[in-house]
């Protein structure tokens, strides 16, 4: 008797340790079919404009769960936008300049391989503000949120670099003064900053470039002038320039084009003197002309001289290119011309010489073939060679 309620006790004692293993093992199969996201979410890298695509693979998924796209907000407290809901589209999102394309900002592919299925989250016409986290969620009917499967995909968008329109474009200067240019960029990733010079000379401070938003110019000087260009570069095209003017004040340098022009004497040839003229503020320029006592007269526009001003993008904007034409050269014409500039920080000049010569000078000399003296003397040659051959005919 004895033996049997033994037996009897140790018999229960196992089925209630078969059952308590049962349950366990029961609740453990139930557990591991709960949906789950395996695999990360790889990070995205774009450049404006174009598409991004997010995966998130989820295993187990049964029909008391739904899979959500969700864009977290870093303003507005951190608010979440809910994108999507397993294959369906929830909140539209804004095309911007694309909207008449016929393509929505956001939409949902899916692709089933056995018990897995990857929600492809795809958007379109990246801007600055799609960038950051998207959470791909499994909400399961019955199972508090927190408990909630989740993951988390980063989108980066890329922006080409745009420079902040903070400084001016144009300063004028007194010689010896000092200007700090800041060159100030927005891009992403970060754009590198570098200064130049328009002309590819030499900076003020030594070197051809200088890297960093600022550039400082002390004790500026007249070859100081010139355009400075900021550079924004961060590999994502195109790059972004901005280009600042420094004007320099000071009284007029004059220099020759040619410090002498020869020309020959009454033969109705003209003789065209040029120079260059620089100076802040613009200097006035007048023409002079040595006489045979020393003395400098001025030169006036009129029917022997002709004055003009010419243009070129070869100059800076504070040189001028000044001609003078001598018209029907003649022997009291050889001497001395000067040029002179004058502002209100001084003047200065320069010296052309007019000397004599036996041929025409110049482009618009008569040439073979041409017009004046020279086609006369191929006239007479070929009357002369038709003579000869006369001779020779009756001879």
């Amino acid at each position: 008797m004895v033996d049997n309620c033994l037996n009897f006790r140790s018999g229960f004692k196992m089925l209630i340790i078969s059952l308590i293993i049962l349950i366990g093992c029961s609740s453990l199969f139930v557990e591991a079919q709960r949906p789950d996201i395996v695999d990360e979410i790889l990070p995205e890298v774009k450049q404006k404009n174009q598409i991004g695509y997010l995966n998130c693979t989820v295993v187990n998924k049964g029909s008391e769960s739904v899979v959500q796209w969700t864009k977290v907000q870093t303003v507005n407290g951190g608010n979440q936008i809910l994108l999507s809901e397993d294959d369906k589209i929830v909140y539209q999102g804004n095309t911007g300049a694309n909207e008449d394309s016929g393509l929505r900002k956001y939409d949902i592919q899916s692709r089933l391989n056995g018990r897995r299925i990857t929600y492809m989250l795809v958007i379109r016409y990246l801007a600055e503000e799609d960038a950051g986290d998207y959470l791909c969620t499994i909400k399961i009917q019955g199972v508090e949120w927190p408990e909630w499967p989740t993951k988390i995909g980063k989108l980066t968008v890329q922006i080409a670099p745009q420079i902040q329109p903070s400084i001016n474009s144009i300063y004028e200067l007194d010689i010896g003064s000092s200007l700090q240019l800041t060159c100030e960029s927005h891009g992403n990733p970060y754009p590198n900053i570098t200064w130049k010079r328009e002309d590819g000379q030499e900076l003020p401070m030594g070197g051809f470039q200088s890297r960093g938003a600022q550039l400082n110019l002390t004790d500026i000087q007249k070859k100081d002038r010139g355009n400075y260009i900021c550079v924004a570069d961060n590999n994502v095209k195109p790059p972004d320039n901005f280009k600042v003017e420094v004007i320099v004040f000071f009284p007029p340098a004059c220099r020759a084009v040619q410090n002498t022009v020869g020309q020959a004497q009454n033969r109705r040839f003209n003789a065209k003197l040029e120079c260059i003229v620089a100076g802040y503020p613009q200097p006035s320029m007048k023409w002079l002309k040595q006489t045979e006592n020393g003395k400098k007269i001025e030169i006036q526009d009129d029917d022997k001289y002709d004055i003009t001003k010419q243009f070129s993008s070869q100059l800076q904007n504070d040189e001028f290119w000044y001609t003078l034409l001598v018209k029907n050269v003649q022997a009291k014409d050889y001497t001395n011309y000067f040029c002179e500039g004058t502002n209100k920080y001084g003047s200065g000049d320069t010296t052309i010489a007019l000397f004599e010569t036996m041929e025409c000078q110049g482009s618009n000399c008569p040439s073979a073939g041409g017009s004046g003296g020279t086609q006369l003397q191929a006239s007479l040659r070929s009357v002369l060679l038709v003579g000869l051959l006369s001779l020779f005919v009756l001879y």
